[in-house]
């Protein structure tokens, strides 16, 4: 089995650098490197988060009006950031000529948000290798699934290039990309990614029923469906509530990919799909008997796999046993369909920024439009 040295990383900056790239400084956290983020935007709806970030909010109109003062309140090395890169460049310029250690976060929030992370999951499966893949920026989870040099790809973020490296250091080809659902809150990368690599495009029959303009170049699945992965078989399994068609994948018995249907602490919002409140309660009935039938059943020592968590930076895998996630989700103990219904649409936060523009991108009848694309996801009831 390929050690982590064969999950591509980016080595650690230099002491004193001008600049910093965005994906050097998330391994630089991930690291538990101490940092302080001074973050310049005027208004700041998505920080970057880490356990060794230190967040400091000043605004570039603040700062450069009190540079000397903005300097004695910072410590050691300051990434400043901004939302291309290019406001921060000043503001770093000025705090360096007050003896600040300052680097300026190349590309800004926009290049944070394209950051990927590779971290290996172990699941006690001889054999297999399970990569997931954080987007620290939104919080988006996807997963590499390679056995027998074939390399099964779930939920890839438009990063084609990331995931084809990935399989290439894993000695394996990128044989299936499937996505778990018509994603609502970020832009799928499963189209472009099996044009890149010549892999199968599977999405779930489901998808094609709400409709899919690109549905010639899909292979569908069907619920129940065994994927054959070398010598390994991964099963489809459908968990309809987040959304009608979402599904997820259980790995050779052991692992749960779930989708957007459950997390490592919460549960998926149900109006997404239908977003009046009717149809929001429907869903929610539909999503409790889905986990109560289909997979609160399983074994609690299986490792869920979520789709989604909080934006930040992960030192590690967000793999929990399910018996951790029920007893660290409250919701998952209701037993009436109709209470739960009720509670996960009782405070749930706004829906994500150009909700139904995203979804039209990845049904295919929209133009791909990274700017759709902001803050953290929202796919979670809180």
């Amino acid at each position: 089995m390929p050690t982590d040295a064969s999950i591509p990383h980016l080595p650690t900056a230099s002491p004193g650098a001008w600049s910093i790239p965005a994906a050097e400084l998330a391994e630089r956290l991930a690291q538990g490197q101490e940092i302080t983020v001074l973050d310049v935007r005027l208004e700041v709806d998505a920080p970057i988060e880490a356990p060794g970030a230190t967040s400091v909010h000043l605004p570039a109109e603040q700062v450069l009006a009190d540079p000397a003062g903005t300097a004695a309140g910072l410590e050691g090395q300051v990434a400043v950031v901004c939302n291309r890169g290019m406001t921060a460049r000043g503001v770093a310029e000025v705090l360096r000529g007050q003896g600040v250690d300052a680097a300026v976060l190349e590309g800004g929030m926009r290049g944070w948000l394209g950051v990927l992370q590779a971290r290996r999951v172990e699941i006690d499966v001889p054999g297999l290798d399970v990569i997931q893949v954080q987007r620290p920026g939104r919080g988006c989870l996807s997963y590499v699934l390679a056995a027998g040099g074939e390399v099964l790809v779930v939920d890839p973020a438009p990063d084609a290039d990331f995931y084809a490296g990935l399989a290439e250091g894993l000695g394996a080809r990128v044989k299936y990309v499937v996505d778990t659902h018509i994603h609502a809150d970020h832009l799928s990368g499963a189209l472009s990614l099996a044009s890149r690599t010549g892999a199968a495009l599977r999405l779930p029959a489901a998808s094609l029923e709400r409709g899919v303009a690109f549905a010639s170049a899909v292979e569908p699945l069907a619920d129940g469906e065994e994927i054959a992965l070398g010598p390994l078989s991964v099963r489809t399994i459908a968990l309809p509530g987040h959304t009608t068609d979402m599904t997820g994948f259980l790995v050779a018995d052991r692992a749960l990919i779930a989708g957007d249907s459950v997390f490592a602490d919460g549960i998926a919002r149900p109006d997404l799909q239908r977003s009046d409140p009717d149809g929001a309660l429907k869903m929610g009935r539909l999503l409790h008997a889905t986990l109560h039938e289909r997979l609160l059943p399983l074994d609690g020592d299986t490792v869920l796999l979520p789709c989604h968590t909080h934006p930040g930076v992960h030192p590690g895998p967000i793999a929990p046993r399910l018996a951790e996630v029920c007893a660290a989700v409250p919701e998952l103990a209701i037993a009436d369909p109709d209470e739960f219904a009720a509670s996960l649409v009782a405070d749930m936060p706004p829906r994500p920024a150009n909700y139904e523009a995203v979804i039209a991108v990845n049904s295919g009848t929209h133009p791909f439009d990274p700017e759709l694309e902001a803050g953290g996801n929202s796919c979670a009831t809180r």
